[in-house]
């Protein structure tokens, strides 16, 4: 059967999936009619149930009403259309115990469609012509013979409580789909067919756990594509109408003539009217058609609400281009122009440290020249302290000794020979000679590592690079 989303929200999935097995209970009272009357209630229908020929003693015949067209008390709802379509489906099948298949005590033999009149109802009736009213009537057998003692006794005495009339009857059918029945507050009767549209009505059913009303309205379950698959022997009758028929009238005496206007006494008030079949279905239409005008409404609603919401959003997304592809350009002009001024200013570096270099040569030089070195000394200081800082460059400055020319020279020359001359004296002059301390020893101690440091250079300086002709004879 199929499910619909309302119906899902609802939680009645396995409800519905696991409720198309129903069974509905009926009198078996057979003192509700007197015989005479039963007479005229069964005379139609003796040759179709074939009573006359039940004289298998081990077998206890029983007939009654199995169901009947309209509303029973658990509000559910048979038309004479799906009756007629199942008349002959309760035919071999089981006859059970309080519907416990468990505990079969007979079967159904036979069955017979009735109209509101007691007459049967032809085989050759198209289903355009059924009467608005219809009674399903079976003829069902109990077995009287068992051979454990105990069941034997149990249905001798069922036997007797059913002819005192204190059991009823349930059939039990299969449905695979089911509609809506709705009874308006003037007592109108109409059915509203059971869709995605409809389907939140189910929760208001009493097979479902609803009230069986709806704004008023009383809602009933129309059965759809049912078949009969049994009857049980109950104590607790749902449709008034179905009742066991006495055994002391011939049912099948078919020279009779048939009325049971007293069957309709047992109707609920609301089925005492005639079902106007084409007004039900024209208010059905009319309901589908209002559905369908207010789906279709909203339908549109929502479309045009879904369009306008795409154009402002293409729009959106249109401005939103521009402006990245603004950007984009933006970003592009941007990263051109900062790698212009890198250019420019990797090249301004470049001049700068070539400037600076320049300048500095050009002021080492002129130190060079102004302490008095020569050309040759001047290209191969520079040379050799272009890295040095300008402390230790001007340490180096101040340790040349200006060249003199040649005749300076000799003179120099002579007279450091006769220093050296000087300098020839005997261990024993030297005895008398007064020890002076060098202040400049005595406080070495205290120099800082920097100053250690030029001064170590500066005597390198002095003896490795300025060739000074010191000391040399």
């Amino acid at each position: 059967m199929k499910i619909y989303q309302h119906e899902i929200n609802d939680g009645l999935s396995d409800a519905i999936e696991g409720g198309n097995v129903i069974a509905f209970q009926c009198d078996l009272k057979h003192s509700l009619i007197e015989q005479e009357f039963a007479k005229k209630v069964l005379a139609g229908i003796g040759e179709n149930l074939g009573f006359a020929s039940c004289t298998q003693e081990d077998l206890y015949y029983l007939n009654s009403v199995l169901v009947s067209a309209g509303w029973n008390k658990n509000d559910d709802v048979f038309s004479s259309s799906e009756l007629w379509n199942a008349r002959h489906t309760p035919v071999n099948k089981q006859f059970n115990m309080m519907h416990d298949e468990t505990d079969i005590i007979g079967h159904i033999i036979k069955s017979v469609v009735v109209d509101e009149n007691g007459s049967v109802v032809p085989e050759e009736t198209e289903e355009s012509e059924l009467p608005a009213k219809i009674d399903i009537i079976t003829n069902a057998v109990m077995y009287k013979t068992w051979s454990d003692p105990l069941l034997k006794a149990r249905v001798q005495d069922l036997i007797e409580e059913i002819e005192e009339g204190k059991w009823a009857v349930s059939m039990e059918c299969v449905f695979k789909g089911f509609d809506y029945a709705v009874v308006d507050p003037t007592g109108r009767q109409t059915v509203v067919e059971r869709n995605e549209n409809t389907a939140f009505l189910t929760k208001h059913l009493r097979a479902y756990g609803g009230s069986g009303s709806y704004e008023g309205y009383k809602v009933g379950r129309m059965l759809k594509a049912f078949f009969f698959s049994g009857k049980g022997l109950v104590d607790n009758p749902a449709n008034p109408r179905s009742i066991i028929l006495s055994k002391d009238v011939d049912p099948f005496d078919s020279t009779v003539n048939v009325n049971v206007t007293n069957f309709l006494t047992a109707m609920e008030k609301d089925m005492s009217k005639d079902i106007d079949l084409q007004a039900e279905l024209d208010a059905a239409k009319a309901q589908v058609e209002s559905v369908r005008e207010e789906l279709k409404k909203e339908k549109d609603e929502a479309v045009a609400s879904v369009q306008a919401k795409l154009t402002e959003s293409e729009a959106s997304v249109a401005s939103l281009k521009e402006e990245v592809s603004s950007l984009t350009e933006t970003v592009a002009s941007l990263t051109k122009e900062k790698e212009s001024l890198e250019a420019s200013n990797n090249d301004l570096k470049e001049s700068l440290v070539a400037a600076t270099n320049d300048l500095t040569i050009s002021r080492r030089k002129a130190q060079l020249i102004q302490a008095g070195a020569s050309e040759e000394k001047i290209t191969e200081l520079l040379t050799t302290f272009a890295n040095a800082d300008d402390e230790m460059f001007n340490s180096v400055v101040a340790l040349i000794v200006p060249e003199k020319p040649a005749e300076e020279k000799e003179e120099e020359v002579e007279a450091e020979v006769s220093e050296e001359e000087e300098e020839d004296v005997t261990a024993s002059d030297l005895d008398d000679v007064e020890e002076v301390e060098d202040p400049a020893l005595a406080s070495a101690d205290d120099n800082s590592d920097e100053e250690q440091a030029i001064a170590s250079t500066c005597e390198w300086i002095k003896n490795s690079v300025l060739n000074s002709t010191k000391n040399k004879k």
